[in-house]
């Protein structure tokens, strides 16, 4: 059977460098149900499970008894048994069963910060405990409002999360990448630093109306306007963007990265359509901007999968100053990984 780009790079993941602290997708949800699944996240093994109330939890692969892989087992009253011994381990990671005998003390798996939301599990990286919560978009949960369509992403990559994420920071590429031709230019602005939390790099792009024949696509489905917004909450390892036009919300969406190792990764889009007027018409503009979404984000994938390592072979123009700004943000979170 052939492996699946994600299985062949999880194979070859190696420890990952220069990562952000942050909530990183472990999977989505809809994929844990009943079975403990295995999720590669920064270069090392993880099982991801459900407990008897439903809460998912992530931990280390390896059995501290024989070093079996604990995604082959099976949950059992609310504890996750490993295939080999049957010894089981609950939410915290503590074993808390071996047939015939007492736990030893010291047997543990490690554990994850975990929580769900947005339709992901999620993962804290980084020493010490988190320090926000992950991005929850109602629209985006497991009941979905009956006012949105929604759809979602997962592609696999060789971008590192920090340049998978600051692609959004770059204006200069909607025209030269995507052809946004538009009538005049795609501009970036930042709220004032005072007020704006610690954890966030939030930011504004705009553009002018649609020109050329992306202008008569969007004239004919009523989609133009004479200026689009498109809002960003951006912490160190994840992103939600709102897309307006003319102050109307078209779309949310979360962005989102699971990083399978050293330059593999894979990019996570959920997104919640607003319901755009009833009937024929209403559906097909929800087409539109699903379309929209996808199609960028399959340009994006061959750039970033050719991308160099590193910055060194970076020549700046005034353009790339919002890129900038977000690596600078991102980087203080990297120490703040390694420091705790």
């Amino acid at each position: 059977m052939r492996q699946k780009t994600s299985e062949r790079l999880a194979a070859a993941a190696r420890p990952v460098s220069n990562l952000a602290s942050g909530w990183y997708v472990a999977l989505p949800s809809a994929e844990l149900r009943g079975r403990p699944r295995k999720a590669t996240l920064f270069g090392r093994g993880h099982v991801v499970w459900r407990g008897a109330d439903g809460r998912a939890h992530v931990q280390g692969a390896a059995c501290p008894h024989a070093g079996a892989a604990l995604y082959g087992g099976k949950v059992v009253d609310g504890t996750l048994e490993c295939p080999f011994h049957r010894w089981r381990f609950d939410g915290s990671g503590t074993c808390v069963s071996v047939p015939g005998r007492v736990p030893p003390r010291r047997a543990a798996v490690a554990t994850l910060p975990t929580r769900e939301s947005s339709g992901f599990v999620w993962v804290w990286y980084g020493k010490g405990a988190p320090r926000y919560e992950p991005p929850d978009l109602p629209g985006l949960r497991a009941r979905r409002l009956p006012s949105t369509r929604n759809f979602r992403l997962a592609d696999p990559t060789r971008a590192t999360t920090r340049r998978i994420l600051e692609n959004t920071y770059d204006p200069d590429h909607l025209v030269a990448l995507h052809g946004l031709t538009v009538t005049g230019d795609a501009r970036i602005t930042f709220p004032p630093a005072d007020g704006l939390p610690e954890e966030r790099c939030d930011a504004t792009l705009t553009w002018p109306s649609y020109r050329g024949p992306l202008g008569a696509v969007s004239n004919v489905f009523g989609l133009n306007a004479d200026e689009f917004t498109l809002r960003l909450r951006g912490w160190a390892s994840c992103q939600e963007i709102e897309y307006y036009a003319d102050g109307r919300r078209l779309y949310r969406m979360v962005l989102a990265v699971t990083p399978i190792g050293e330059h593999h990764s894979v990019q996570h889009i959920s997104a919640a359509v607003d319901a755009d007027g009833a009937g024929v018409m209403g559906r097909l503009r929800s087409l539109v901007h699903r379309a929209e979404v996808q199609v960028a984000a399959r340009q994006d994938l061959p750039v970033f999968d050719t991308l160099l390592p590193g910055d060194r072979h970076g020549i700046y123009v005034p353009g790339d100053e919002a890129v900038r700004r977000f690596r600078r943000f991102y980087q203080q979170w990297v120490e703040l990984a390694q420091r705790g």
